[in-house]
């Protein structure tokens, strides 16, 4: 499990790293400091980085195609892309590289050059083959790896397509309303997300100010502005707004959706910054005497940047530690739950054993956290949907529908025989409240404990403090604060069950 997510850490690092050099060489070192600021501190990479999903790995692949994208290697920027596409398993994300694909041909054909060439079929066609050829490579190798695992030829990209077009679709996991994403947003970016967002909208409205007012508003300034990097710029923006135009009135709506997009934010706001503190600069220099202004402007454009960010910065690094300090229960219970399983010889052999919870199956982080023949169990609980299922010896082939025992649907409904009987477990996980409550109030699995009529008898091994989202205020649930949490923070308890045999 931690070894996954380093390396995953190590190639968002590196992809990160990445993107930012290309701005650096290519945009301005400016902008790439304003970038790395917004970037590195945000709790939505705090996250999102390490995640082993989709939408992370595409956000990783977008860094390093766009960096490569900056720096006119267009073959790189391509395969990048096509990686993303047809290897992690979400072909949506294709919208996100449209852009780099007709730049890449609009660079091809010499009409982007200056002055304008002769359009260069020839150019064309090899961008288009290039990309045809790298494009059957990653399919094949993809449908490699999935027939090896499946035992036949699939297309999980039609799949997800043929799942996602009939009629409900993503819907019966949820919908939420607009705000979700707005919310989710302003929690993970503050206001470098409103920076990010309103970002073309600022460079169309300087290029409008530079015609109509170019020696009021910007002075000699207007005549160093590359349109090139003003181009460039906008070609890095421009998927957010597409993937926000698409995503944004899905009914259904996950946090993880939003991934994607997080480095066009940051880039975005450092655009807006940038703008912002030329515009302060112009403002300082009517106020003070040219000789002092030119002293001091670069100084004086700093220290607003630094200003204008730190709040910013402290609000996240909060929002990251809150994210730690409040919710790494379920992190540390399965800790304790592997050290204390492990070593015990009751325990050992063939049988299996299971570690069972209702409510809070969501939270199970990995299978990783189970000594070897221990499984998790689901005991019923209110939640109405379809359970996961463990996989068979023979893991994704064929042969497995042989073994598998339960049922399948692809419209979310429940499955009773996902279910157990408390008495077949040895362990339990259960959100418990530390203040006692109605008896309607009481935790689906101790109300199971109760009513388990095997030997043995269930104590308590471990519990962890978990923050009570329904008693903390609204401040101290978004944000760690180290001050005034006398009864404006409460916990509920993250407990570890276990059957003990010997009584």
């Amino acid at each position: 499990f931690a070894m996954l997510r380093s390396f995953l850490a190590f190639f968002s690092c590196y992809s990160e790293l990445s993107f930012l050099s290309a701005i650096q060489d290519v945009i301005s070192p400016t902008m790439a400091h304003w970038t790395a600021i917004c970037s590195l501190t945000a709790a939505g990479n705090f996250h999102a980085s390490q995640a082993f999903l989709p939408s992370s790995s595409v956000m990783i692949l977008w860094r390093l195609s766009v960096a490569n994208q900056l720096r006119d290697n267009h073959a790189s920027s391509i395969f990048w892309g096509l990686v993303a596409v047809l290897a992690v398993g979400w072909p949506f994300c294709a919208v996100l590289f449209l852009s780099t694909g007709f730049w890449a041909v609009w660079k091809a054909s010499g009409l982007g050059d200056s002055p304008p060439k002769k359009f260069q079929f020839g150019s064309v066609m090899q961008v288009l083959l290039r990309t045809a050829l790298h494009a059957v490579f990653i399919q094949a190798l993809v449908v490699a790896i999935d027939y090896h695992f499946y035992g036949q030829i699939v297309s999980p990209i039609w799949n997800i397509f043929a799942y996602n077009a009939q009629s409900g679709g993503d819907e019966l996991y949820g919908v939420e309303p607009l705000s979700y994403y707005i919310k989710n947003l302003l929690l993970n970016f503050n206001f470098v997300s409103l920076l990010g967002v309103v970002s073309i909208p600022v460079i169309l409205l300087k290029k409008m100010a530079e015609r109509f007012y170019p020696e009021t508003l910007f002075g000699d300034d207007h005549k160093k502005c590359n349109n090139s990097t003003t181009s460039m710029e906008i070609l890095v923006l421009v998927p957010m707004y597409i993937w926000m135009a698409i995503v944004f009135p899905r009914p259904h709506k996950e946090e993880r959706f939003l991934s994607p997009i997080y480095p066009m934010l940051c880039f975005g706001a450092s655009i807006t910054m940038r703008e912002t503190l030329r515009l302060s600069n112009k403002v300082f220099s009517l106020l003070c005497s040219k000789k002092q202004t030119h002293k001091s402007r670069n100084n004086v454009s700093l220290l607003l940047g630094l200003a204008l960010l730190s709040p910013s910065v402290v609000i996240s690094i909060s929002r990251s530690f809150a994210l730690h300090h409040y919710y790494s229960a379920p992190l540390m219970i399965h800790r304790k739950l592997f050290s204390h399983a492990a070593a015990s010889p009751v325990l050992s052999g063939n049988k299996i054993t299971y570690v069972c919870t209702a409510g809070e199956w969501y939270r199970f982080p990995s299978s990783f956290f189970l000594p070897p023949n221990h499984q998790l169990g689901f005991l019923k609980s209110s939640f109405g949907g379809q359970l996961p299922q463990p996989f068979t010896a023979s893991g994704s082939k064929r042969e497995s529908l042989n073994a598998q025992v339960g049922n399948f649907n692809d419209i979310n409904k429940e499955e009773m025989d996902r279910y157990i009987d408390i008495e077949q477990c040895s362990f339990v996980v259960e959100l418990v409240p530390f203040e006692s409550e109605n008896s309607r109030d009481i935790p689906e699995c101790l109300q199971y404990m109760k009513s388990d009529s095997s030997a043995g008898s269930w104590t308590q091994l471990a519990s962890y403090n978990y923050l009570d989202t329904d008693s903390t205020s609204v401040l101290h649930r978004i944000l760690y604060l180290p001050f005034g949490r006398n009864g404006k923070v409460t916990y509920k308890g993250y407990n570890l069950y276990a059957k003990d045999l010997d009584n």
